[in-house]
């Protein structure tokens, strides 16, 4: 059961990341169109693959303890 809390504490923690990371993205970009400034994007979309990433192997480990469980 603690493991379980576990792992919905990580993911809360990385949807909350993400949205901070999204968040700034848009920020960025919406400084950087009105300055008429190149803002390099690249940064943001790796963290939020990193993210992702995270997150789907989470998701994944607790569908395979759940499936193990049954």
């Amino acid at each position: 059961m603690k493991n379980k809390k576990t792992d919905l504490s990580e993911l809360e923690q990385i949807a909350r990341e993400k949205r901070k990371v999204q968040f700034y993205l848009r920020l960025m970009l919406g400084l950087g169109s009105t300055c008429g400034v190149m803002v390099p994007i690249e940064p943001f979309f790796t963290t939020l693959n990193e993210l992702s990433a995270q997150e789907t192997a989470l998701l994944q480990k607790a569908k395979d303890q759940l499936d193990q469980s049954e």
